[in-house]
Order: C-alpha cells, then structure tokens, then sequence
C-alpha cells in the first residue's frame, strides 16, 4: 500500500463527501490508541527483523569460514581473520540474545494484534448506522461502543502473546442492540458506501498488494533454493566420487563449497519462515475471497447490521491466522 492505514485516518476529501456519518470515520478514541500501538509495534518489527537478518549473516558466514578453516587452511589461517569470524559470531548471538530478552517479536505481534482489533472496533461501529436516526444519535452509539470495546482489549492485551492463545474471534464481534428508529436513509446510504470503499476495498487492496509482494519474494527464494540445493547435490557427488574411486582426487575446494552450500540453503529455510511466505499468501488468498462474498451480499440487498458483523468475522479470523502462523516466526539457525 502506497499509504498505510487511510481506513483509519481518512482524508478530508472523504470527511466532506460524508459529511452525515462523521461520527464513524472520525473516531478519535481508537485513532489515538492505534497510533499508541502502530508506533511501538513498527519499531519493535524494524528492530526484530534487522537484529535477525545481521545474526543470520554474521553466524552464517562465520560457520563457512570455519569449514574454510577445516577443510582449504589447515593451520595456515590468518589469525587476525579467525579473530574477527570469531567476533562477528558473538556478535550474532549477542544480537539474537538481546532480540529474545528485550521481546521483540512479542512487542511487535502484540501490539499489532492490538492495531488489527482497533480497526476492527471502528468498522464494527457502522452497523449502528442501520438504525440510527440522526448524526447526533450516531455519535452517542458509536462513542459507547468504541468505549465499551476499547476497555475489553487494554483488559486482553494485558496477557501479553499468551492472548494469542485465548483469542477468539467470534467473541469480540460486537452486535449493537437496535435503535429506537426510525432508520435515517442519507446516514444508511453514505454509511454503505463508505463501509464498503474504507473496509471492504481497502482490505482487498491490500492483500491484492501483499500477494504480489510474496509471489515476487518467493520467485527469487525459489530460484536461490534450486541454485543452491542442485549446486550442494553436485558438489558432494563429486565429493563421494572421488573418495570412493581409486585414482581420483578433488580439490579440498569442493568439500568446502558443497557445506557451505547447504550452510546457505540451511539459513535461507530460517529466512523463509521468518519471513511467512507461504501461509501468508495461502491466507490473503482466501481473505479475498471472502471479501468478495461479503460484497456480492451487500449487493444483493444485506444490511448494514448483517454484512458489517460478517465481515469483521472474517477480518478477526484472518487475524486469528496470523497469530497461529505467527508462533513459526523466528531467525535462530
């Protein structure tokens, strides 16, 4: 996405085109609390996945470097080198270490669960609109909820990750009570609208974006795992040929280059995990089709205080998989 979180924060563009449900796209009691949780959340995602990505390098090439002892020096290494391999790998555990005491991946999956149930808590506000009779009223429903909603998340993210665990996304799914009535149609069209421009486009944009972002990645990390797998395959081949063949001798290079390459196709698997590629695009995939259902539904005539809990229903378990694929998350080799 070009500009992050324009469902939460929209434009004055989109305030005045819908100048009668103000009340649901400025909703300041959770844009105050996501902003509170997107800064931390971003910094402690930067943070995790910069330490892991200088371990892996600093780990990884200091083990090839070891097996380049081993196999190429024999002996005839240069001190100054294998003092530096020595404190690059210590400083890759060290970075590792200060990831796992300094919780990062936690500060980061928690508070951006806390974002995800935020956004989920605005949108949830527009099933009011099926009912509400004036702006002001709106407004006075839609304060309550959020209030109500708000005060139940501080309460869950006081678990900390372990709320992954008691995560339920059909109980946090507010169904507001009906209103007095009778419904006002200028707030029910532009509430429509805006639901499905804000919620239902924006989120399918968004994993539309994301797909192609994974699809990219995983062509390149396919082609280095085949390079680096088929490589490692031929180069131990001609490593156990010439151990076993009378008369035929290799390079000590070859012993080297075929554990270094499965040293480099061992911390691409860790890359790859870290990174979620495949149950990430499995799962965006199936979001959008349900995206899609909702909107055909709204098409066909469903409500605000029907489509608007659906939907957030498959927002929340869309999240509830994240948490689930979260727990592989890691960069320890």
């Amino acid at each position: 996405m070009q500009q992050a979180n324009r469902d939460i924060f929209p434009t004055p563009a989109m305030l005045a085109r819908f100048a009668n449900i103000t009340p649901l796209l400025k909703n300041e009691a959770v844009e105050t609390a996501f902003m509170r949780h997107e800064v931390i959340s971003v910094r402690a995602k930067k943070m995790f996945h910069r330490l892991g990505l200088v371990s892996m390098v600093l780990i990884g090439g200091s083990a090839i470097y070891t097996i380049a002892e081993a196999l190429l020096f024999k002996g005839a290494s240069n001190q100054v080198v294998s003092l530096t391999a020595a404190i690059a790998a210590a400083v890759g555990i060290a970075a590792q270490i200060y990831s796992l005491v300094a919780q990062l991946k936690s500060k980061w999956l928690v508070n951006r669960f806390a974002c995800e149930r935020l956004r989920s808590i605005k949108f949830q506000a527009y099933a009011l609109a099926a009912t509400a009779r004036d702006e002001a009223e709106l407004d006075m429903r839609a304060r309550k909820l959020t209030a109500t909603e708000i005060t139940k998340l501080e309460s869950e993210l006081n678990m900390g990750i372990s709320i992954f665990e008691a995560f339920v996304p059909e109980k946090c799914v507010a169904v507001p009570e009906p209103g007095p009535g009778p419904s006002n149609p200028d707030i029910i069209s532009e509430a429509i609208t805006a639901f499905r421009e804000l919620r239902l486009l924006y989120q399918d944009r968004y994993a539309a974006a994301e797909l192609h972002r994974l699809r990219e990645n995983r062509r390149a990390f396919h082609s280095a795992a085949d390079i680096l797998y088929f490589s490692g395959a031929v180069l131990v081949l001609l490593s156990l040929v010439a151990k076993t063949v009378p008369g035929v001798t290799i390079s000590a290079w070859v012993d080297f280059l075929a554990i270094s390459a499965f040293v480099l196709s061992i911390s691409k698997t860790v890359l790859d995990s870290a990174s979620l590629t495949e149950p990430s695009a499995a799962r965006f995939v199936r979001y959008r089709e349900d995206i899609a259902e909702v909107e055909r539904r709204i098409e066909h005539g469903a409500t605000l205080d029907v489509a608007v809990p659906q939907m957030e229903r498959i927002a929340l378990g869309e999240l509830e998989e994240f948490c689930d694929a979260s727990k592989s998350i890691n960069y320890r080799l």
